[in-house]
């Protein structure tokens, strides 16, 4: 029942979950819902609960990735390009702000991925420096969301180079 609350907010919106909806993705009887969950609010924090685990394992797989490239802004370029490229794991993203933003209590959810992305990236960069990275890439998952499409690649490498500072191979 989880996957599928989670699934159809992900996919329709935090206002399009219900016990009859949930029950009818998971095909369940409609009195499992209503028995394991007694509103509404314990069912989008226990499906939350789900895409937060999820977004842990893809921060562990973004840290393989970003120790592997070594942290330079080529490589993360390369990395997020491809990270922004998955619609609905932009969309779980998106999902997990907004529960943030409404309800201050599941906050800390929607504060892992950048806090996350700052840990990594302070292997190669000053503290201060992988923050802004993660929150410039935090805003860049928005942006693809809005726009339909990712930031170009080569402009996503010179920013991150930037706010890394570092250079760029064409710059040394």
């Amino acid at each position: 029942m989880l996957e599928a609350a989670a699934r159809e907010m992900i996919t329709n919106g935090w206002a399009a979950l219900t016990h009859r909806r949930v029950a009818e993705l998971a095909q369940v009887p409609l009195g499992a819902t209503t028995y394991y969950f007694d509103s509404l609010d314990d069912l989008r924090t226990s499906a939350l609960e789900v895409v937060v685990a999820q977004a842990d394992e893809e921060i562990r797989q973004v840290a393989e990735a970003v120790h592997a490239c070594q942290g330079s802004a080529e490589g993360l370029a390369a990395l997020f390009v491809s990270y922004l490229s998955d619609h609905a794991r932009l969309q779980a993203e998106t999902l997990l702000y907004y529960a943030g933003v409404y309800q201050p209590e599941l906050r800390p959810y929607a504060q892992r991925w950048v806090q996350g992305i700052t840990e990594i990236l302070s292997a190669y960069a000053t503290p201060e420096a992988a923050q802004a990275t993660a929150v410039y890439l935090d805003g860049v998952i928005l942006y693809t969301l809005l726009h339909d499409r990712p930031v170009d690649e080569k402009a996503l490498r010179m920013a991150i180079a930037a706010l890394m500072n570092t250079s760029l191979p064409e710059d040394r």
